[in-house]
């Protein structure tokens, strides 16, 4: 291909990319390794700079991954006789059709305020936050071409790229869209890489997935591998109907709250029915940097509308953390009419690896359930995982907020429901479980 006298080669994958670009605001090519992002990411900036005179930002997570991958890719693929002068001081090119191409490091969102872009690019985007994409996004707002576009391996299914260019990609193709590239697509690595790598991964494991098939998968060492993302009665995620039949049994149901504290980490909380012995999640509510009487505010609006869902019913419990300190703040919040509108609290047993255990062996008897609506725990859940690979580690403490509210409240609610032993030391997996409960893992909820 030529762009204003220079060629530029690429692979059809990167081509669909180069594609997708022209006909979408908002573009992701995600790959695994060797799968060319960075090489594609400054193609399409050149491309961006090869007409009309634009104003650009090229980013990566850190100014050492900047200077030492970026844009060095970008020196190597730009025509010299392009480029007008460089100011280091200023960190940017400029070309001689008046273009200006800004070189940025995206760890810090609040320093990319003050830009005016035509368009951006992000390289390694599952290392950058979601608040530098949406502050780039806010950026773009110079006359001319509007385009952001971004590359990197696949982060995981609760990473904000899985959010804006799957999920929000299926819903609003004409704005955001995604190429998905393997290494093997890359015709120019020596075949030696790829057949090491399968050795030294594993063919068929999520890392080999993740990072040579290019596709979003759940974390190695994911606690609750059993959960089953398919719509109730095959898997785990009930209907709103379902939940209203679920709470119409015969023997009646305990409905209960559940939070997870959080300012910078956000504020989680859950509403649930148990029945004692099986248990439906049946909203959320997740908000960051509020005040508790914000939340309180929401919660309650959300409350109300339990009650037309459902019928009247009240909340006996209010599960939290045992070590939440806004457990008092919480239980004295008012509105502005000095009305109360508060909970309050139980603290939760500290039985970190007996919760989570807890909360296996629930998905595994098909005892735990959650509604479709509550969609940040249904993406939080497949990924939730531990820090290392032996039975006992401490969970990872990303993207955990939901999870550890279905830990608190299962654990308060049903831990007497399943006699289950001690763990062992033993490498984790799902075919611990059992060894680690006494139970046959056999359908119970009917």
């Amino acid at each position: 291909m030529v762009a204003s006298n220079v060629e530029l080669e690429y692979l059809p994958k990167q081509g669909a990319f180069l594609r997708n670009c022209n006909e979408v605001t908002y573009s992701g090519y995600i790959g695994g390794f060797g799968s060319g992002k960075t090489h594609i990411l400054v193609i399409e900036a050149l491309l961006c700079c090869g007409g009309a005179k634009t104003r650009g930002c090229i980013g990566a997570p850190t100014y050492r991954m900047l200077e030492d991958t970026t844009q060095q890719k970008f020196f190597e693929l730009c025509p010299p006789s392009w480029i007008r002068g460089f100011s280091k001081s200023r960190n940017m090119a400029t070309l001689w059709n008046g273009t200006e191409i800004l070189f940025r490091s995206m760890d810090n969102p609040g320093r990319l305020a003050s830009l005016e872009l035509n368009w951006f690019g992000i390289d390694e985007a599952g290392l950058v936050k979601e608040d530098t994409f949406k502050m780039l996004v806010g950026r773009l707002r110079r006359k001319g071409i509007r385009r952001g576009f971004v590359v990197g391996n696949p982060a995981g299914l609760t990473h904000w790229t899985y959010d804006y260019f799957v999920k929000l990609a299926n819903k609003h193709p004409e704005l955001f869209r995604l190429v998905q590239a393997p290494t093997y697509d890359n015709t120019y690595l020596p075949v030696q890489y790829i057949s090491d790598m399968e050795t030294a991964f594993g063919a068929q494991t999520a890392y080999f997935k993740q990072y040579v098939l290019g596709q979003f998968v759940a974390f190695e060492g994911a606690f609750w591998p059993n959960f089953n993302a398919m719509p109730y009665p095959t898997g785990h995620v009930m209907s709103r109907q379902d939940a209203l039949e679920f709470s119409q049994k015969p023997g009646g149901v305990r409905y209960g709250r559940v939070f997870d504290f959080g300012f910078e980490h956000p504020f989680a909380a859950m509403w649930y029915m148990t029945d004692g012995i099986s248990m439906v999640f049946f909203d959320e509510y997740i908000q960051k940097h509020g005040l508790i009487k914000q939340h309180c505010v929401q919660m309650r609006v959300q409350e109300n509308a339990h009650q037309r869902w459902f019928g009247p019913h009240s909340y006996q419990a209010a599960w939290t953390d045992h070590e939440a300190v806004s457990r008092a703040e919480i239980a004295a919040a008012k509105d502005d009419n000095g009305k109360s509108i508060g909970f309050t609290c139980i603290p939760t047993e500290k039985k970190v690896m007996e919760s989570i255990l807890l909360v296996q062996a629930l998905f595994g008897l098909r005892r735990l359930f959650i509604t479709s609506n509550c969609e940040r725990t249904l993406r939080e859940v497949p990924s939730y995982h531990t820090k290392g690979e032996v039975l006992g580690e401490e969970p990872e403490r990303i993207d955990d907020d939901t999870c550890c509210c279905l830990r608190y409240a299962t654990f308060s609610e049903l831990q007497h429901s399943i006699p289950y032993k001690r763990y062992k030391d033993v490498s984790y997996g799902a075919s611990e479980l059992e060894d680690v409960f006494d139970l046959e893992m056999e359908p119970s909820l009917t």
